[in-house]
């Protein structure tokens, strides 16, 4: 690093030199610009169906086809891109909540809850999400059905 450049200059150079991150960064501006403005770039409303096409391959018309209920693919993808990212920084923005509150406890208290929080830690990393996710999907399930029953 020079003398006269700054940290966040150089760790701005040194971003710009990494292919994979400037092509991710494009992917995901183009997104975020496709969802901001999917009322005016989508042809079709999202819900919008038309029976009698059925699903149609590409055309014209439809620029990625339709659904078996006659729904436009390419319009139902760019309204999804609202859904997906404000999914991911909602789950992004609660982890980083949960994980600021647990530091500062840790750091705070000292060293029993360190501990304590250290190993929930170390036990959450060393399950596999994805049957962490097959399990809460059960436990979800049987929690809705005693719900429904009520």
């Amino acid at each position: 690093m020079s003398n006269n450049s700054s940290l966040w200059s150089d760790a701005l150079r040194r971003l710009l030199k990494n292919r994979a991150a400037v092509g991710g960064a494009v992917i995901l501006f183009v997104l975020i610009l496709f969802a901001i403005l999917a009322p005016w770039i989508a042809p079709y409303p999202y819900a919008y169906q038309n029976l009698s096409l059925g699903a149609s391959p590409p055309s014209a018309e439809h620029l990625l086809g339709t659904d078996v209920l006659g729904r436009d693919l390419f319009s139902r993808i760019v309204y999804g891109a609202r859904t997906s990212l404000l999914i991911g920084v909602i789950a992004n923005s609660v982890s980083v909540l949960i994980g600021t509150i647990l530091g500062l406890i840790a750091g705070y208290f000292g060293k029993i809850f360190e501990t304590l929080i250290m190993r929930f830690t170390d036990l959450m990393m060393a399950f596999p999400a994805l049957l962490l996710a097959i399990a809460l999907a059960a436990i979800l399930n049987q929690v809705y059905g005693l719900l429904h029953w009520l």
